[in-house]
């Protein structure tokens, strides 16, 4: 959870599975998307970068990037789009849930593609359809 005067945790993933390019490109957006977000705020940025597919459910730095949510050291996740995070559906809404169990918020650069705003979309359909059922996704 970011609390404004203090310095926050952000984590930036970046997931590309192209060799030519790298995250620096990337970081005055993530900067400008946290300055919208928060406000000025003192981040203690981490980088979580690696060139492989959003499908493979083996990525060192996607399940690092987990292990550190879980472990409470990342208090806002920043990555370029919902796509970036997981190609796959279970593994983007495993995601989600761990960020939504410990208080982290995940924005993208690519309002368009937001990842937070895609997950309360599926969460309330879950809602929604399963009413009255206790088979829901925790």
């Amino acid at each position: 959870m970011v609390i404004a005067g203090t310095i926050n945790r952000a984590a930036f993933y970046c997931r590309v599975n192209h060799r030519d390019r790298d995250y620096t490109q990337y970081l005055d957006a993530v900067m400008r998307r946290l300055e919208e977000e928060y406000g000025k705020q003192e981040w203690d940025l981490q980088i979580f970068f690696e060139k492989a597919s959003g499908a493979d459910p083996n990525r060192k730095e996607f399940n690092r990037l987990k292990v550190e949510i879980a472990a409470k050291k990342i208090d806002i996740v920043v990555t370029m789009r919902a796509a970036t995070i997981a190609r796959d559906w279970g593994q983007f809404m495993e995601f989600m849930l761990v960020c939504s169990k410990n208080n982290v918020k995940v924005v993208c650069t690519d309002r368009i593609e937001d990842a937070q705003p895609i997950f309360e979309r599926i969460q309330q359909f879950v809602r929604s359809y399963f009413e009255g059922s206790d088979a829901v996704c925790r």
